[in-house]
């Protein structure tokens, strides 16, 4: 029986692995009969609120990320002091590596996708210093993954079965719980108080919700929107994206920025209204395990327009408007054929909310994360 487990969310940072982290710390307060001790990163302590949480809940504040300097190292120590006091009966890191190994037996999630899905257009985008940085991490990442895990989990079956080859590792030994929207989607109440401004008469708004790595693709922009621009379409249309100003400057020309719309970065509890105020969800990622921006749209009935890769039609189905992310012009088409045909946009809204029954839900996915733990706390390592 699982009495006390250890979340470990040390090493989060991203927007999407601190959106999975959070929203299962939160579920998780409905089981009062497990102690729940978790490490927080400075991401994951802006997103949790101690008060909102009862007597069974312990946090712990890390600082520096364990694998970096001198800090790093000492607060791995006194993570490492910190497991032996509390003695979990598990140890689950919502997302891998740890970079630590602890003593009971240890759950680690899995989300680079980088090394799972080599076929990904990105790696022809790099440069040769890029590809070399991007495999030495590779290889260190590997090692850490192998030595700290004992089990772990991944968001589709395809990315467990490729983690097993990358790894090497038994198939038996990596578990599949699928994704969802977090627990502010079911409890969104639409707000009078706008993130976007006025809409313009007839405006259609594309909503890019991801933090601006490469990956994500973002800089496609600078090519779509001069065509949509040449094509005189009838209705007005902005990109809206979610980035801090540094990283919006680099990436957008100045005439880009002039179709786009930056409202920085936001917090978890304020993405659904984002989506309230956009139009569709627009994806041109090049390399995922799973986005949540897709059944997040689909709760929120926002058409998807999303990359032909393998990782996003495995998870969406006929549920989505596919295009070449690599091809300004088919990208334009697809953008083109959803402003003007509003059967399409219909259709996708509908596909959607089938397809979004296929996936957890927070509910199920926290029940799901701690049922593997309290079977693998009893595994002997």
């Amino acid at each position: 029986m699982l009495e006390k487990i250890l979340i470990n969310a040390s090493t989060l940072s991203g927007t999407g692995v601190c959106q999975v982290a959070t929203s299962f710390i939160y579920e998780c307060r409905i089981y009062v009969n497990i102690h729940f001790h978790v490490f927080l990163s400075n991401a994951m302590a802006r997103n949790i609120n101690p008060s909102d949480f009862g007597d069974n809940f312990h946090f712990y504040f890390i600082h520096s990320h364990p694998i970096y300097g001198i800090k790093g190292y000492f607060e791995k120590r006194r993570m490492q002091k910190l497991e032996k006091k509390i003695r979990p009966n598990c140890v689950f890191s919502v997302f891998g590596p740890s970079c630590w190994t602890p003593q009971a037996p240890h759950l680690m999630g899995y989300a680079y996708a980088h090394y799972v899905y080599p076929e990904s257009p990105l790696f022809q985008m790099m440069s040769y210093k890029e590809y070399i940085t991007r495999y030495i991490l590779g290889k260190i990442h590997r090692y850490f993954l192998k030595r700290n895990g004992h089990f772990y989990v991944c968001e589709t079956e395809d990315v467990s079965n490729r983690l097993s080859n990358f790894l090497n590792v038994e198939r038996g030994n990596i578990y599949t719980v699928g994704n969802s929207c977090n627990h502010y989607f079911k409890q969104f109440v639409p707000s009078l108080n706008n993130i976007l401004p006025q809409a313009t008469t007839d405006e259609f708004r594309f909503l890019s919700l991801c933090s601006p790595y490469k990956h994500k693709n973002l800089s496609i922009l600078n090519k779509i929107i001069p065509l949509l621009l040449k094509s005189q379409l009838k209705r007005d249309f902005k990109f809206v994206v979610t980035m801090d100003v540094v990283a919006y400057n680099k990436i957008f020309t100045d005439l880009s920025k002039e179709k786009i719309i930056n409202v920085g970065v936001l917090a978890p509890n304020e993405c659904p209204q984002i989506y309230s105020e956009c139009d569709a969800l627009f994806s041109p990622t090049l390399l995922e395990c799973f986005s949540a921006n897709y059944p997040e749209a689909m709760f929120m009935k926002k058409p998807i327009l999303t990359s032909d890769l393998s990782f996003a039609t495995t998870v969406c189905g006929d549920a989505a408007l596919y295009f070449n992310p690599m091809d300004p012009n088919d990208i334009a088409n697809k953008i083109r054929e959803l402003i003007t045909n509003q059967s399409l946009y219909n259709n996708l809204v509908n596909r959607g909310a089938v397809r979004l029954d296929s996936f957890e839900t927070p509910q199920k996915r926290a029940q799901k994360y701690l049922e593997i733990c309290s079977l693998i706390s009893r595994s002997e390592i």
